[in-house]
């Protein structure tokens, strides 16, 4: 259980930092409305376009301008100073590139009639919104330029600029530098090798948290004799649970430190792969990698896209590992006749919805995240077999002797003689 509120937690932290849900109002009048899902953006979030076809008939929109590997890309006006026949003043300066233009063999973008898309700006975040001021994007259709209102870019918080200084940026040079020396510069087998990396270099505090959730596995009928005993005595229950736990030295909370540990290391991977490695990242890039071109990556692997999401395969390939990691992290358990129908609906929640709802999330997120998680949980199968047949399972009690006697309760401690 503790696995599956952690992992549920881990998607809601998903849910909160990604950009949020689209803000509900009503368009401007006119045949084609562009404007910006909110009204302001910290710098370094995905900045949304919608874009609205209030007319009757089809409107296909080829891309005029691009400045990143010829991506489509809106026009951008940045407020700041100018100078217009020798007078110094601010206003709206266009900041993209009219030098680079593209060809493409179909319309960029096609919108039904009344009906609208939605355009990300994430591959250009950095380097068309780079500074905190006010900026509007325009389109152009049929020879008629759309701006959008004005939206305002301000610095990110505090907390934001620590997670991108100690956690993303140097998730994001690791994996650059793997990349790097990879065949080909191929994303999956650089991302497999940061995974066996990043498991390696945890072993010692998951190899810790794999012991403490069997010992709590030995220690469970134990556990269950004191909820019947003081069922009606949820104080002493307490008590007599906290002694238990010290005195063969578990804590169930143990059993969720391999995974708290990671979860940076989950986030931070998603949103690398999740921007693509795009060359627009370059500025968190350190100086000892500025000479690699992160165009070269290549995403392909085993078939995927692995800036793409997996829809069915790659989800039911993660399911299935995690459901035999969950089989093996069970498999040793022993059924006492006093398990309360509460223990057995969480093992079963465990061992059967935790791989569906992991499955899941896997087919909403860039299959290289996928391709991260499934290493991560065939490492853990290996590491789990391994303990288990190397080191059985022993408990020790607070004097540091082995103990697996039942610890008998006098029936009348705590009452009066």
């Amino acid at each position: 259980m503790p696995y599956l509120l952690v992992f549920v937690g881990t998607f809601l932290i998903l849910q909160i930092f990604m950009p949020g849900a689209e803000e509900s109002k009503e368009p401007l009048a006119g045949d084609l409305i562009v404007e910006t899902t909110k009204e302001k953006y910290s710098i370094g979030k995905d900045i949304k376009v919608n874009v609205y076809n209030n007319t009757d008939e089809t409107l296909t929109i080829e891309a005029p301008r691009s400045v990143l590997d010829c991506e489509p890309a809106f026009i951008t006006y940045q407020y700041g100073p100018q100078t217009i026949d020798g007078v110094s003043s601010s206003d709206f300066t266009e900041t993209t590139d009219p030098e680079v233009s593209c060809d493409y063999e179909s319309p960029w973008l096609t919108i039904q009639p009344g009906k609208k898309e939605t355009v990300s700006l994430l591959n250009q975040t950095y380097t068309l919104f780079g500074e905190s001021t006010d900026y509007k994007v325009s389109l152009i259709s049929g020879g008629i330029e759309y701006q959008s209102p004005e939206f305002e870019i301000k610095e990110p918080g505090l907390l934001t600029r620590v997670w991108r200084n100690a956690i993303y940026t140097p998730m994001l040079n690791a994996l650059v530098a793997i990349v790097s020396y990879m065949p080909g510069h191929n994303l999956g087998l650089a991302v497999v090798v940061l995974t066996l990396i990043i498991r390696t270099l945890l072993l010692a505090p998951s190899q810790k948290g794999f012991e403490a959730q069997r010992k709590m596995q030995v220690v469970q009928p134990e556990l269950e004799k004191l909820k019947e005993k003081y069922k009606d005595d949820q104080a002493r229950l307490a008590q007599e649970t906290m002694l238990l736990w010290k005195k063969h030295k578990v804590h169930p909370l143990s059993s969720c430190l391999p995974m708290l540990i990671q979860l940076p290391v989950f986030l931070a991977l998603f949103y690398v792969i999740q921007a693509g490695l795009s060359p627009d990242r370059s500025i968190f890039i350190y100086e000892i990698l500025n000479g690699f071109d992160l165009s070269l990556v290549d995403p392909a692997f085993l078939g995927w896209n692995l800036l793409d999401r997996s829809i069915i395969i790659l989800p039911v390939i993660i399911g299935v590992l995690q459901f035999i990691q969950m089989q093996i992290m069970t498999s040793g358990k022993k059924k006492s006749s006093k398990t309360s129908n509460e223990v057995e609906t969480a093992n079963k929640m465990m061992k059967y919805v935790m791989p569906l709802m992991i499955a899941f999330f896997t087919s909403q997120m860039p299959a290289a995240v996928g391709i991260y998680w499934g290493t991560n949980t065939t490492y853990g199968i290996i590491q789990q077999l391994v303990v288990k047949k190397l080191r059985p399972t022993t408990l020790k009690t607070s004097s540091g002797k082995d103990e697996v006697k039942v610890r008998v309760i006098n029936k009348n401690h705590g009452k009066g003689s």
